[in-house]
């Protein structure tokens, strides 16, 4: 076995070789063992070749027959495709028929990062590998401009004319590679041109979306319909277009389009996909019967695209399915077409996080931004710096790719940070001034506006009272707040703006989708208050639950349930205390503190304590505001001694002590008191702990909380300690 070249990988323009092995599949199967002595035999001509020529092999992609090989020199390249393959075929073969590879070449500026390359250079390469056949060398119009005056001599290039790849941008000019004294007459290539379709050809790289898109191919092989299922926007149509590429190998008679957005009516779905067919009907017979007996012996894929707004002819797709055994059918929708056979895959965002500044430039959602901002601004280059803010945009737009797209937009006039916070404050930000953009696309408003209109008003009622839910909800919470009914929460998933997560019993809305539904909440006054006061209401006993169980001992369960619940608890407390609802802070307040003290969370807690004591009246009438008030002080007086400032956080609790003392929450007295006692004793003030935890303790004797009472004997019990006890 010939080991790897130890070389540096090439940066800048490269040329890329890849190959794979035809027909491995079979092989495997018929003979594994031959197989595995083949592929050795295999591995030694193709890297005994290409590293005579300074080809250097880039890590695994995956595929054990496969290459992927990159050279510094496209002329390099080509003379150790060339070297590869006559040693190929120079080989005693372990398998009968021997192996034959096929090979491509393309050059071009890819991005090295980490041992790797990323970007559209490698995506061709592999798509022009995959219309070549076994023996056949290919190359792209780039590297044969950068060859053509230094082809080694008896070799020479077959012009092939323009074919498109399975990617669906701009053709590829693509020539051969002729030896002289191997194999130069092969089929016609495996290019969309050599396969019956229609579909529309993309202006832009598809980016992400790879482990759906083999979602999409393995689906479709196994069940005959499959929607997919998403609202506008989150790249339903490319991925399924996409899909019909990849698979049109698999169907003689070829994918078709069907593009349904233009039609207004049911009753126009017959006469659209003839036309997308490319067949007349004629007026004299029945058209759907015409059209299904057209089909009936057809091995064929169609994609049916934005079925959401004719759903009501969805049946045509049951005709066809009927009618025409070969046939298979994708179709995207904002909503289920509910017809028998159907598998439905629910599309999310495009991934958005990352443990790492190496993982943050792999995810799709970082490279989506990168290759739309690069078509902005053809000079932006996205740094470490950017991802930070680029986190928030996509956390923003919950992965989107409209909302992605949208956003880089903006990168030729305002900075990432800045695009960040224009994000953050208005929905509006997010639109589009080309002129090919379909009217529903031209901003996220518009896109959003499309959905909405199709809703009945039960469902936009119930959906703008769900906006008031932050990082999901449980059934009880949106029948207890949003006076949701399941079919309702179902009739929302049915139409791709909600997502249940089954392990987790919860639902989540799109943040876009959030804000939109926050919109319309907006305007209807009264109800927006009713509902924000059940959510805070909902929440405040929430936590208050937790807090019950701290004393039995199920500290863990109480964690889970305010951990799951934290960015709702925080929005009900701070809707409490913009209302001046005392009584919903005090039954906040302890179970925010227990959270923030067992996980560490001292500086959030200072800040979120905090709010209450700027928000709420300090001289308001109402007792329960003062009661509530004063309880976050002290609260926030915790944290302070924890961060290092005692003095602050004893003043701060004793006058929040003093405040309760004469009114008529003894528990939030005696809390005080504990919240006080940090303070005093980096202080080592321990007359002024044993005066206050023997008032606590006399507080607390007639309290029904025993945990309360035994922290507040700790205290005392400390301080005894160290003073001695006179008494």
């Amino acid at each position: 076995m010939v080991d790897p070249p130890d070389r540096p990988l090439p940066s800048g323009v490269v040329t890329f070789l890849f190959t794979d092995v035809e027909g491995s599949t079979r092989a495997w199967e018929a003979s594994p063992e031959s197989m595995a002595q083949a592929l050795v035999q295999h591995d030694e001509a193709i890297m005994s070749a290409v590293s005579e020529h300074g080809g250097v092999p880039v890590k695994a992609r995956g595929e054990g027959d496969s290459w992927f090989v990159v050279f510094a020199s496209a002329v390099d390249a080509l003379a150790g495709a060339v070297e590869a393959q006559r040693r190929l075929a120079e080989v005693e073969w372990a398998t009968s028929p021997g192996l034959v590879v096929r090979a491509s070449l393309h050059t071009g500026a890819a991005d090295l990062r980490s041992g790797d390359y990323y970007g559209p250079v490698v995506n061709r390469a592999a798509r022009l590998r995959s219309i070549a056949h076994g023996g056949q060398t290919i190359l792209s119009g780039a590297t044969y401009e950068l060859v053509r005056d230094h082809v080694p001599v008896g070799v020479s290039l077959i012009d092939l004319g323009d074919h498109r790849l399975k990617d669906l941008t701009r053709p590829e000019h693509v020539y051969q590679v002729d030896t002289g004294d191997l194999r130069s007459v092969f089929p016609a290539l495996l290019s969309l041109d050599a396969i019956p379709n229609n579909l529309p050809v993309q202006l832009t790289e598809f980016v992400g979306r790879g482990p759906e898109l083999e979602e999409v191919k393995r689906v479709i092989g196994d069940s005959r319909l499959l929607t997919i299922l998403a609202p506008g926007g989150s790249g339903k149509t490319r991925l399924a277009i996409q899909a019909a590429a990849a698979l049109s190998g698999d169907f003689a008679d070829g994918v078709f389009f069907v593009g349904l957005a233009p039609i207004s009516s049911p009753s126009e779905i017959v006469q659209t996909v003839a036309e997308s067919l490319g067949i007349a009907l004629s007026s004299d017979e029945d058209s759907r019967s015409q059209l299904l007996a057209y089909l009936a012996n057809k091995q064929q894929l169609l994609v049916f695209d934005n079925f959401e707004h004719v759903a009501a002819g969805a049946d045509i797709v049951t005709n066809i399915l009927t009618k025409a055994p070969d046939v298979r059918v994708i179709a995207t929708s904002r909503s289920k077409l509910n017809l028998s056979g159907e598998a439905v895959m629910t599309l999310h965002g495009l991934e958005s996080s990352w443990d790492s500044t190496e993982h943050a430039y792999e995810t799709s959602g970082v490279q989506l931004f990168a290759h739309a901002a690069k078509r902005a601004d053809t000079s932006f280059a996205l740094t470490d710096e950017d991802l930070i803010d680029l986190g928030s945009i996509l956390d923003h737009v919950g992965g989107m790719p409209l909302g992605i797209e949208l956003a880089a937009s903006w990168v030729s006039a305002l900075p990432i940070a800045e695009i960040a916070d224009e994000i953050a404050r208005s929905l509006d930000f997010l639109g589009s001034e080309d002129g090919d953009v379909p009217d529903r696309h031209r901003s996220i408003r518009a896109v959003f506006d499309y959905s909405w209109a199709m809703l009945s008003d039960d469902d936009r009622r119930t959906f703008s009272a769900l906006s008031v839910f932050r990082g999901g909800f449980t059934r009880e919470a949106a029948e207890k707040v949003a006076g949701s009914s399941l079919r309702g929460l179902a009739s929302l998933v049915s139409r791709s703006l909600l997502v249940h997560d089954r392990k987790q019993g919860r639902y989540t809305v799109h943040e876009l989708l959030r804000q939109y539904a926050a919109d319309a909440l907006l305007m209807d006054a009264e109800r927006r208050d009713e509902v924000h006061d059940a959510h805070a209401q909902f929440y405040s006993n929430v936590t208050a639950r937790a807090e019950e169980l701290i004393p039995v001992c199920d500290q863990e369960q109480a964690l889970n349930i305010v951990e799951a619940e934290l960015d709702n608890i925080r929005a009900a407390w701070r809707h409490s205390l913009t209302r001046g609802d005392g009584a919903a802070v005090r039954r906040f307040a302890a179970g925010l503190w227990l959270l923030h003290e067992i996980r560490g969370w001292h500086n959030s807690a200072v800040g979120l304590f905090g709010e209450a004591a700027d928000t709420l009246d300090a001289t308001a009438e109402d007792e329960e505001v003062r009661i509530g008030r004063s309880l976050a002080i002290a609260a926030r007086a915790w944290f302070l001694a924890l961060l290092g400032q005692p003095k602050a956080a004893a003043d701060q609790a004793g006058e929040a002590a003093a405040t309760l003392a004469p009114l008529s929450d003894p528990v939030a007295h005696a809390m005080a008191i504990h919240f006080q006692c940090p303070g005093l004793l980096y202080l080592t003030r321990l007359d002024e702990v044993r005066a206050a935890t023997l008032e606590g303790s006399r507080i607390a004797t007639s309290l029904p909380d025993e945990y309360l009472r035994s922290e507040i004997a700790g205290w005392l019990a400390f301080a005894e300690l160290y003073l001695g006890n006179d008494e």
